[in-house]
Formats: C-alpha cells, structure tokens, sequence
C-alpha cells in the first residue's frame, strides 16, 4: 500500500487489508466518524474501590485528596482557591492504577438486522476499525458481538473480525428480551459498551455508548446519532459512490478481478507497427506475423469483460498495402499483380465482396509494396448525391491523400464505377471520427486545415494556423465542431519542438530527451492540455506539462511500440518481449484490456 497521508496513518493496519482502490472510500469514512468515537479513558477504577496510594496529579478528584500546596492556597488566598475551584485548576492525588484499576474492556454490539441492512453496514465496518483502534491505544481489550446473537464475544479485530461482520447479516428481528439477555451476560462491572444500529429503547443497561444509524430518505448519505449519558451528537455521513459501496459490502479484500486480461493461444503480434484504434476507441487491432490481423473489443471499464475476438486471416491474393479499423471490421486494401482489391469496408460498393481497380502509376500513388507497416486508410459515404458514392482515402509515404470513389453508373448495375483522384499534398496530419475526415496540410504562409463530412461533396476548408510544423496531431477530438471550437493540435516544428494548443493559441515544449510523442490530450492530473509520450527509456507513458511530468502507466518490460486514440484519449502498446497487448485509459490505474500472446520470435 502506498504511504498514507499523517491522518490516516493509526488506522493503516486496518486499511492495509483493503484493495488500493477501495482503501480511500473507507479512510473517508473513518475521518468522518472519528470526532464521534474519542478516546477510551485509562483510568477506570473498580465499582466501590477506595485509592490506596497516590498513582498520579490529576484535576479531579475527592478534596480528601488535595495536595497540600492546595491548602496552602485556601489558606492564604481564598479568593484565588474559589477562582482556581470554579476553573477546575486545583490538583488531586490520583488513584493507583496498578492496584485498583479494574481490567480495561471495551465491547461493541452490533445490530445485524434487516433494519440495518445495505448501506448502515458501512458504518458499521468503520466503526468496527474505529473502536478497535481506541481500545488498542488504551491499551485494552476489544471485544465485539452480534446483537442478535446475546452471550457470544469474538477477540478477533482484524482481518476476520471484519470479515465475520460483514457476513453477519439477517433478515429476522431481534427478540424483545434481547436486551435483557445481553444485560446478563455483559455483568455488571462494564464501563465501556457500545451499542450500534439497534433501538436505544432495547439497549442493556452497560450499553452507555448508542449509535443510531439510518438511510437518509434522500441525497448519498447516512444519519448517523450518537448518545452518551446526557449528550447527543448528529453527523451526515456521505457514502462513497454505489459500485464502490456494493465491493465493500460483498468482498471487501478481495482486488478488482482484471475481466479484460486474457491469454490468446496461438496469437503471434507483430512488432513492427502499433495496435491500431478503431474509429471512436472501442476496437483495437493487432497486427500478426504472416501478415493478419486480431480485432479485440475494449471494455468500458476494467471491471467489464470485453467481447469475442474477430480473427482476420492473412489475405490470399497479396499482402495488406492500407487498413482502417471501422467499428468491429478490419478493412483493408491488398496488391498483387498491378491490381487494388478492397476487402471488409462497410458500405455496400466497397463491400465484404472484394472490389477490384488498376493500381495507379507510382507518381501518382507512392506506396511499395512489402512494406512492414500497412498505410493508414479512411472511410467515408457520401450522403448529398441521388446515387450513393463511397470513398476510400489512403496517406501515402510521399504525404499525399488519395481517394478512390466507388458508385452506381445504373441502379441496376452490378458492379460499381471506381475512380481514383488526388485531394491533398503535405499532409502532416489526418484523424477521422465517426463520419468526419479532419486533416492538414502544410502551406506556405502556415498550416490549413480541413474537413470532410459525409454530408459535403468534397473536403472544405477551415482554418489557417500561423505556425509552420511537418507533423499534427489531434486531440479531443469528440469536442469538435464546424469552427473547430475545442479542439486540441500539437505540431512538431522541429526534431525537438512542440507547439501545442488550440486555435492559433498555445504554447511551445521542448521533448528533447528522446521520447516519442504519441498524441495531445487533458488528463484529470493538470487542467492544461499536454503531450503524451513513451519515455525514452520504454518503460512508462508520461503526460507532459509544461516542465511537469506525470507518470500515465508502467509496462514490466520493455515497450516495443504505441499508439494513442485521439477521441477516447486511450493509449495501447506492445511488449518487446513477450509481445503483450495492453490498453488502457490515460487516467485510469487498471488496464482495459491485457492480451498475452504465445510469444515467438519476431522481426525487429
């Protein structure tokens, strides 16, 4: 457990036993409940015992036993001994612990009834920390029992103490001589008994500490009432969020059970190109040796267990030259003989059934084949033609995007017209979301850019920014809009410069330690926006402010390559050695999804 902050630290034997994650949620609400409890005194004499010695100064007491230098005062100053009297200043010898001091005890009984069922069991458990923890420090012994079951004490303030608690639960009510029973067998000589959730009308004659505890009829929280002799005190506890509250109540020790890691016999990654991000987040795609291809499914949370995996067999009629992940479906684009033939696109033209065209000319297309990483490709159907028109874009090695259109020349026909056009050159920066295309394109006086939207004929453009870069990256990309408002960029202008911001607003970083930028995002842990990047020693993914570094996630060897999702801001990467798939969210400390693999030799 990592070190806790100083208020917590007398309760960290007990919070120790908690999963990290859930340990906060109860040291809340120790802090919460702990003005209620105070101190158990140390200095409880015997029912009728007489102090035979002087065991301690103490301020209260029978003025048989005043010191001497007391009388003095009443003697010489008896006004000052009345004023001394009415503050309580005046000093009595105290009893002798040692002899007369009857054996320390506090006991808690706890009502473990239906009136006390669900989110009251909350308090309960940290009462339970709570008063064993004050007994300790007193240096007495703790016992507890259930209020249904009179007579039966457990010793035990630990890890099964807590745990018997917690499955001590009922749906049948205490018998109306409970009380009774409980006050027979606590005997008579108890100064320390609390009695927590039943009825303060039923509560054994030691019971002088009563809490009462009940669901506020309203809002998250707890009304929770402490009685002691004459004085009452009210608290509203708050309860920690209901996901939290239900592993608390039903397995409190046990860590978060990892749904999302897997072992996937038979899966060979390459390591030569990142897991690649599916339009939105969801999917991932890993790449395999012989040139397929996986497709997992990312769960929401680590605590929801993802989706069959899709497997995509390595083309028989050439290798992948360009792919894109549309929602579950891996599409892709292969080579062979001077011919393109498009595989696994969602519409119905560039369909499930491989569509075929001429490969263009080399200067109009740069894209050699056998090359170990596939081309990015996009996906976009027209929505402002009478015939349906699809588009397939690809960004080639020389940073032209190029678009091969697909339609209909005759509703009847049965195959459709494939064209193939240029839309832009110097891109240094493309993203799709959804049925938008963004991207942009170095220019002369600055950076243009642009977008495509299913419902525009052609790209159109947008903004010009005054910055000059040969690399964009996107971020938030889910708060874009037509004016771009929202919307994060980061443009490398040098080997070691970043420009980082939004609109023609930002500011520059320097990354000038070897780390690889993988995207821009804003993280709970700093306001501002900042770069993530794979430290140069590949062992961890930091978050970049400013001259600020935060720590985003650890792998336990080394990091082969990575990726980052700029609309659900995910980051996944790919172990050198074992060639381990991970995923996880930038500000979540539990991975989304963990894929082994049977490991295997591999290209470097």
């Amino acid at each position: 457990m990592r070190q806790l902050p100083a208020p917590l630290e007398p309760w960290a034997a007990w919070l120790s036993l908690f999963p990290p994650d859930l340990a906060p949620a109860v040291a809340q609400l120790l802090l919460r409940l702990h003005p209620l409890v105070g101190k158990l005194s140390t200095a409880t004499l015997e029912r009728g015992a007489e102090p035979a010695g002087i065991g301690n100064i103490v301020r209260r007491g029978n003025y048989e036993r005043l010191l001497m230098t007391e009388w003095v005062y009443a003697d010489a100053e008896p006004d000052e001994f009345i004023r001394r009297a009415g503050s309580g200043e005046l000093l009595f010898n105290g009893p002798e612990p040692a002899l007369h001091q009857g054996a320390l005890r506090s006991i808690a009984l706890f009502d473990a009834g239906p009136a006390q069922l669900g989110e009251p069991r909350l308090a309960h458990l940290a009462l339970f920390i709570l008063l064993a923890r004050r007994a300790e420090q007193a240096g007495a012994q703790f016992s507890w029992g259930i209020w249904h079951q009179p007579g039966i004490l457990h010793d035990d303030a630990g890890l099964a103490g807590m745990r018997k608690l917690i499955k001590s639960r009922t749906l049948r009510v205490a018998p109306a001589d409970t009380g009774q029973q409980w006050e027979a067998a606590l005997g008579a000589e108890l100064a320390d008994c609390w009695l927590i959730g039943a009825a303060a009308s039923d509560a054994p004659r030691q019971a002088g500490n009563r809490v009462a505890i009940r669901r506020a009829l309203s809002g998250n929280h707890l009304h929770v009432g402490l009685q002691q002799r004459r004085d009452r005190r009210m608290l509203q506890l708050e309860l920690p969020d209901t996901p939290t509250a239900v592993r608390l109540l039903r397995r409190p020790f046990a860590p978060v059970a990892p749904l999302g890691v897997a072992h996937h016999h038979g899966s060979r990654p390459s390591r030569a190109q990142a897991p690649r991000f599916s339009n939105g987040g969801n999917w991932i795609c890993v790449p395999q040796l012989g040139g397929g291809a996986i497709t997992y499914h990312v769960p929401q949370s680590a605590q929801a267990k993802p989706g069959k995996r899709r497997i995509q067999p390595a083309p028989a009629n050439g290798p992948i030259l360009a792919a894109g992940l549309f929602k579950h479906q891996l599409s892709f684009i292969t080579t062979a003989g001077g011919k393109l033939r498009f595989q696994g696109f969602p519409g119905p033209l560039f369909s499930h059934r491989s569509t075929v065209c001429e490969r263009p000319p080399l200067e109009d297309f740069q894209a050699p084949p056998g090359m170990a990483r596939w081309l990015q490709a996009f996906y976009l159907v027209s929505r402002v033609h009478a015939q349906p028109r699809e588009y397939v874009m690809v960004l080639d090695t020389k940073k032209r995007l190029v678009c091969w259109q697909a339609r209909k020349v005759a509703p009847d026909a049965m195959e459709p017209e494939i064209t193939f056009r240029h839309i832009a050159d110097d891109v240094i920066g493309v993203q799709q979301l959804n049925d938008t295309l963004f991207f942009a394109c170095a220019a002369d006086n600055g950076i243009q850019l642009y977008n495509w939207h299913s419902l525009q004929p052609s790209p159109k453009k947008m903004m010009l920014l005054k910055q000059k870069g040969h690399r964009l990256l996107y971020g938030a990309l889910r708060s874009w809009h037509q004016n771009h408002s929202g919307s994060l960029l980061a443009i490398q202008r040098s080997a070691t410069s970043w420009w980082m911001g939004s609109h023609n607003n930002g500011e520059t970083l320097e990354i000038d330690d070897g780390a690889t930028v993988l995207g821009i995002t804003r993280s709970t842990k700093n306001p501002n926006p900042g770069l993530v990047v794979v430290h140069p020693g590949r062992r961890r993914i930091e978050l970049r402010v400013g001259h600020l570094r935060y720590e985003l996630a650890t792998a336990v060897e080394e990091i082969q390559q990575a990726s980052m999702d700029a609309a659900s801001a995910r980051i996944a990467w790919i172990t050198a050695k074992t060639g381990t798939v991970v995923v996880r969210a930038i500000d979540d400390d539990l991975a989304l999804l963990q894929i082994s693999c049977d490991g295997g030799p591999d290209e470097p």
